[in-house]
């Protein structure tokens, strides 16, 4: 029997029934405007995916029931956008809330079943990390669109700055007094920039070009020895 997991965690009691529905990606909303000559693609923007899972469980009695109910709504409601894996879709993560209470839930005998509706705001495949170094060296970023990254170095030794560049246009300079046994973490989103798990941007002087990894080959290398860390992106 197949299962799922969300918010990292797993609860086999609960499984998937055949029905599920969810398009193959992710809707693109087109922005198209009117010219006198005729028409012109202006932007394009991915929207919301859509996912109804249908799953089922066995109870005891009603007290049994009460308490699985419970469980159920402590692993699906939550705060923040929480990643799904589906056991039949390996290698690939939906990054969802759930969107209903299951108000379909139906009773017999000793099962329960119901459909949950998850919203997927994106999907991401297997994680990447690339060895960068001194030298250029080229790689190539996997997946179906252009992805966010991180950067992890630990310093061996004393240095003023941290430069990384890439013949894709991202670029970072970083210029702090890094000591030896320091832990540096830059991220993309929300251009979080930490170091020993404080957050240095205030204190650090920057002068960047962040983008978004796109895919197909990339030349990189930096000042120190890192490792550009990124999930690939589906459609």
């Amino acid at each position: 029997m197949k299962a799922m997991t969300f918010n990292n965690k797993r609860n086999p009691n609960f499984i998937l029934l055949e029905g599920r529905t969810k398009a193959p990606f992710h809707p693109i909303s087109r922005n198209i405007v009117s010219t006198p000559k005729g028409h012109r693609l202006k932007d394009s923007k991915k929207e919301l995916l859509y996912i109804s899972q249908p799953i089922g469980y066995l109870v005891k009695d009603d007290v049994d029931a009460l308490k699985i109910k419970d469980e159920l709504a402590e692993w699906l409601v939550t705060k923040e956008i929480a990643p799904l894996q589906l056991d039949d879709e390996p290698r690939r993560t939906y990054w969802c809330v759930v969107q209903n209470s299951i108000d379909d839930l139906s009773r017999f005998a000793y099962t329960r079943q119901g459909t949950i509706q998850f919203l997927c705001f994106y999907t991401t495949g297997e994680q990447k990390t690339i060895p960068v170094t001194a030298t250029p060296t080229s790689h190539t970023i996997t997946g179906q669109d252009e992805t966010p990254w991180t950067v992890e170095v630990v310093f061996t030794g004393a240095t003023d700055k941290f430069e990384l560049q890439t013949n894709k246009g991202l670029y970072l300079l970083l210029g702090y007094n890094f000591i030896e046994g320091d832990r540096l973490t830059i991220k993309y989103e929300n251009r979080e920039v930490w170091l020993n798990g404080e957050d240095l941007r205030h204190a650090v002087r920057m002068k960047s070009n962040y983008e978004m990894l796109s895919l197909g080959s990339i030349e990189v290398s930096a000042s120190h020895e890192c490792e550009l860390i990124y999930d690939e992106r589906y459609y």
